[in-house]
């Protein structure tokens, strides 16, 4: 290669190149190198490249005196971001021979703006685990051990991080929860179908337990293997309460025809989860489901249709619906359905699910014939939306929207 050649090449080459003496003193540097060190500099003069990379590598001029080779690496991509900035550079310094020694500088950019984004999200997470209340968060590694913890599950477990990090997840459940078995079966369960979820007691590190629903998630490296899993374990023993308490008294709180709580004991869980709901911050949407052209197809088929049709909608919601959801039978024919931690997006999708499912539902003996529609208003808490009544109020305008639209569809109230 001409002399030409290999002084084009220094000029225009994307890498940033740089010759300096022992002292850090720059005799020459091409455009790239300007460009890539000129946000590390105070005065934006590039003079003495050891002055320049003080702030971030205070330690380039020991090396070089330390190195005694006559010529070789003596820095390998030491990685440097400009202060305040989100522009960085890679840096390796060779010795070329006795008294010059080159600075070769590639972009690291986008580096550091990958850690950027991945420090906000970082403090975003953190942010959320923070505010939970009622929700434990942690990871575990690919044999069930504990390998992070978080703020949210040191509220709920009452473990600190110290004391659990590094155990397996068999110290989080009662003794008689299964123990190994127990935690291979999960596990096994999350790594062949992505998650799973269960039911059931969790236990504090002093022994006292609380019944929660916890969620298990794979974690998966690029080839789709389990390397670890996620888990979300959500204290409900206060709604596990009420369900017993009204269990104990079915007479009252039970609907006779349909088996789904009564209209009282429907509203007394509601107006709970409204102040819980509003007291840490958390979703909640509540689905009034109603039937259409009742009076008319009862009119129609007969009160003992009538009855057939209820038990039908009240079990399309059961099935539908997740454990921690309430039912409730709230008029003479409309259902209402709770569902806690759940946003408007949420409800709409359960409320299309459950409009779908019954109009596909085929009765059985002298009214199979019979086809029957539901119209579901959806409503959430929010600013405006404050109380039990209010919520009502909202999906109950919602279902007008619905009928007033065609019926057999599901409306969502925008106030």
């Amino acid at each position: 290669m001409t002399p030409e050649a290999l002084l084009d090449l220094f000029l225009l080459s994307p890498v940033g190149l740089v010759e300096v003496d022992e002292s850090g003193r720059v005799e020459v540097a091409n455009l790239a190198a300007r460009h890539l060190l000129t946000p590390f500099t105070k005065t934006g003069s590039l003079e003495d490249l050891f002055n320049t990379l003080s702030d971030v590598a205070p330690d380039l001029a020991a090396r070089v005196r330390g190195y005694d080779a006559p010529r070789g690496i003596i820095v390998e991509n030491l990685e440097l971001l400009a202060p305040g900035q989100h522009s960085g550079v890679f840096l390796s310094l060779v010795k070329v021979n006795t008294g010059c020694i080159v600075a070769v500088a590639t972009d690291a950019s986008s580096l550091a703006s990958s850690r950027g984004l991945v420090l906000r999200l970082s403090q975003r997470l953190e942010a959320v685990q923070g505010a939970v209340r009622e929700y434990a968060i942690y990871t575990l590694d690919a044999q069930g051990v504990v390998d992070s913890w978080s703020v949210a599950a040191e509220r709920v477990h009452q473990w600190n991080a110290g004391a659990i990090v590094g155990q397996r997840m068999t110290e989080l459940v009662p003794p008689d929860h299964g123990g190994a078995s127990y935690l291979q079966d999960t596990l096994a369960l999350a790594a062949r179908n992505g998650w799973c979820e269960e039911e059931g007691y969790r236990q504090r590190q002093d022994g006292t337990t609380f019944w929660a629903t916890t969620v298990v998630t794979a974690l998966r490296d690029a080839a789709g293997e389990a390397i670890g899993y996620s888990v979300v374990s959500h204290d409900v023993s206060e709604r596990r309460r009420l369900e017993e308490r009204m269990r104990d008294d079915a007479s009252s709180t039970t609907d006779y025809l349909t088996g789904v709580s009564a209209r009282r004991a429907y509203f007394d869980v509601a107006q709970s989860e409204v102040a819980r709901a509003r007291r840490y911050g958390q979703p909640l949407t509540m689905l009034l489901v109603d039937p259409d052209r009742f009076r008319e197809l009862v009119d129609q088929h007969g009160t003992v249709f009538a009855s057939e049709w209820l038990r039908a909608i009240a079990w399309v919601c059961r099935q539908e619906s997740r454990t921690t959801d309430v039912v409730g039978r709230i008029g003479g024919e409309a259902f209402g359905v709770l569902l806690p931690s759940t946003e408007l997006s949420g409800g709409l999708v359960l409320a299309e699910r459950i409009r779908e499912r019954m109009a596909r539902h085929v009765f059985g003996g002298e009214f199979t014939q019979a086809r029957t529609t539901l119209s579901v208003g959806v409503a959430e808490v929010t600013d405006t939306v404050t109380t039990v009544d209010g919520l009502l109020g909202a999906a109950g305008t919602a279902v007008e929207r619905a009928r007033q639209a065609g019926m057999n569809l599901v409306v969502g109230f925008d106030d």
